[in-house]
């Protein structure tokens, strides 16, 4: 009997013996799970980081290039050849209004061989499905059609009030989506998840469905369409960039002269007019305000509602009295960022806010009437504010427009007006959507993919008559449902990384001389802490630098960074010898803002100016912003490129020669 108690027992320590082993095993199974997410996310955050800190920043270049072009117009030789930028196209210029649909169907021809849509006006439910079917299969809608399309849509948007209200019933649902950025796409899921719109789907589209995405004509002509449609059903209210100067940088107006050859200026010369014509705002039930970007401690609904709203043509373009007394706006609208250490570049003291654009405008150009100080910064600030959790009203530092709101301005703002809950976009979010201000505020975002395939999921609301929200999220999977976890963030980091690289390199001369102070011994060593200051005063991007040091630069034993070493996987494509380093580095960081001003001097789209045009544009432009770069070595280089000898350059070709290459990625493709 003994024995086998013996036994039993023995048999009982060995199972718990096993069974704590299994257990210490769960739990450092556990453990390193959580450790391998949480780094996981930590390097997702910390690229989506990167990403949001280069958009802001180019915002800002935005703004400067805006104040450059007032500039040309006050001080350019041919100032024909620019005053186009801020001039509004009358109706006259495009096609008289009452024989907008007659007129362009005399005038543009549309041929047997086109196998697309062929709308008829007033349009129906299967014209509209056409759309979706043709622009599924990638088939472009004839130009006289999308001109027809604008007319009419211009003609509905003038009837509609600048703040459109709308009411729910027992048995409907109203949906609510967010920024969609030219990503097709997205629009398209949308529509297969939530219904096309109708009388019994309602849908109210905030902003921002052009720029940045290659798909920006086609969620146009479609949302149009149904506007059309359903001019009760389906609303939109303006964005940021539905603004023709925003639309130079972000993409879609090279979108637009590359699909619409023959007619792109026609079509853009529309667009900025219906743009301007587009509702600023929705309210829903009398409490829910649906505005693209946000509010101040000085916005006004009702003064909003009176305004006439098509005198802003482009935020961009502030009115006269702006501009002329600049001092009244410096508080609301900061400057572009000004670094701390310019080693080639002269711009602390000469970077402009975005109402500093100069006073005088061009001789006879056809402007629209200039809108008021009022109406400018009423306007701007629900187009481009943000919210945050501090309360206050503070100026919008990372975008160089509109403003900070905080919890007690939402509240202020509620109180006058009776409303409970603002719905805004304009954010990127990487949920799709985001609460803030103890439940006032919704951030919603209906472009996924946005920065990188994977980057973060989409989403719209659904709102129901007790005005309580509900959020469908989705994703558009082309590619990674077959990447696991780590491999889409490490998609994503690789390719922040690349830009974030890329941004480093266009600023070395600056980064090389913010090192130098702290190393006073010239080793090219600094310590971690001196090498993330020097970073972050000549980048102002707010980035978690320390962190990033192991993807950016190399340590030695001692613990300290090899500051050079950012630089060493880069370079500046350069194939022309006559271009000194400090001018190429240059013509590299300003690239993007010189391939945009060439094209709006380019008027007829054939990629060449003269060298005449391209000489000045370039001296003013380094004038405007204190660029430091003697005439005789320009002047040398303009020489140099005019291959065939012919007075003219193919400026695109000439920019490509100064973009950064990261030598190991041009290795592995040779």
């Amino acid at each position: 009997m003994g024995s086998i108690i013996g036994t039993m027992g023995c048999s009982s320590s060995v199972a718990d013996r096993r069974s704590e082993k299994v257990i210490r095993a769960a739990i450092l199974i556990q453990n390193w799970y959580r450790f391998t997410m949480a780094r996981l996310e930590m390097r997702r955050r910390y690229s989506l980081s990167i990403f949001q800190s280069i958009e802001y920043a180019d915002e800002q270049d935005q703004l400067q290039l805006s104040n450059f072009f007032t500039f040309m117009l006050d001080h350019y030789t041919h100032p024909d050849s620019v005053s186009h930028i801020f001039t509004s196209p009358s109706v006259s210029q495009v096609v008289d209004e009452g024989l907008c649909l007659t007129e362009f169907e005399k005038r543009i021809d549309v041929p047997d061989s086109y196998y697309g849509p062929r709308l008829s006006f007033p349009l129906t439910v299967e014209d509209a499905n056409a759309l979706l079917h043709a622009f599924r299969n990638e088939q472009l809608l004839h130009a006289r059609y999308v001109l027809q399309l604008l007319c009419e849509t211009r003609r509905v948007l003038k009837e509609m009030p600048n703040i459109t209200h709308l009411s729910t019933s027992y048995s409907k649902e109203i949906t609510v989506c967010g920024d969609l950025h030219g990503n097709l796409d997205d629009l398209l899921l949308i529509f297969y998840k939530n219904g096309l719109p109708s009388e019994q789907n309602r849908y109210v589209f905030n902003g921002d469905f052009v720029d940045r995405g290659k798909n920006s004509m086609e969620i146009l002509i479609i949302l149009f369409a149904f506007l059309l449609i359903y001019p009760n059903d389906l609303h939109l209210n303006r964005g940021n960039h539905e603004d023709y100067i925003m639309n130079l940088r972000y993409g879609f107006t090279k979108e637009v002269s590359k699909k619409y050859k023959d007619h792109g200026k026609q079509i853009l010369c529309l667009l900025r007019d219906v743009f301007s014509w587009l509702p600023l705002a929705t309210i829903i039930d009398s409490k829910v305000l649906i505005l693209h970007g946000g509010i101040s401690d000085t916005t006004d609904l009702d003064f909003l509602n009176a305004l006439e709203r098509n005198k802003l043509k482009s935020l961009m373009r502030p009115p006269k009295s702006v501009r002329d007394r600049q001092d009244q706006v410096k508080e609301r609208i900061p400057t572009t960022r000004p670094s701390k250490h310019m080693a080639n570049q002269n711009v602390a003291g000469k970077t402009q806010h975005v109402s500093s654009l100069g006073s005088s405008e061009p001789s006879g150009s056809n402007l629209p009437s200039d809108p008021t100080l009022k109406e400018w910064k009423q306007i701007l600030d629900i187009l481009w504010s943000d919210p945050r959790s501090q309360n206050g009203c503070t100026p919008n530092k990372c975008r160089g427009g509109g403003c900070y709101f905080g919890p007690d301005v939402t509240a202020k703002l509620f109180e006058k007006y009776n409303l409970k809950m603002l719905i805004r976009s304009h954010e990127f979010k990487p949920e799709g959507y985001e609460i803030s201000h103890n439940g006032k505020v919704i951030t919603i975002f209906s472009a996924s993919n946005y920065y990188e395939e994977g980057s973060n999921r989409g989403a719209y609301i659904k709102l129901n008559p007790e005005l309580i929200p509900r959020f469908v999220q989705y994703r558009v999977s082309k590619y990674t449902r077959r990447q696991n976890l780590r491999e889409r963030v490490g998609t994503i980091e690789s390719s922040a990384l690349k830009s974030l690289r890329e941004k480093i390199y266009a600023h070395r001369s600056e980064l090389t001389s913010a090192f130098a102070q702290y190393d006073l011994n010239g080793t090219g060593k600094i310590s971690v802490n001196d090498w993330a200051a020097a970073m972050e005063s000549v980048l102002q991007l707010e980035l978690p630098w320390r962190m990033l040091r192991p993807q950016l630069a190399q340590m030695n034993p001692d613990g300290e960074v090899d500051f050079m070493s950012c630089f060493y996987d880069l370079k500046i494509g350069q194939p022309i010898k006559e271009v000194q380093p400090a001018l190429a580095e240059t013509l590299c960081r300003y690239r993007k803002d010189l391939e945009i001003i060439f094209n709006v001097i380019d008027k007829d789209h054939s990629g060449l100016i003269s060298l005449e045009e391209f000489g000045q544009t370039w001296k003013l432009f380094a004038s405007h912003l204190g660029i430091d770069v003697y005439d005789d070595v320009f002047d040398k280089l303009v020489l140099s490129i005019d291959y065939n000898k012919d007075g003219h350059i193919d400026f695109n070709e000439f920019l490509e020669a100064f973009h950064v290459v990261h030598r190991l990625e041009k290795k592995a493709n040779s």
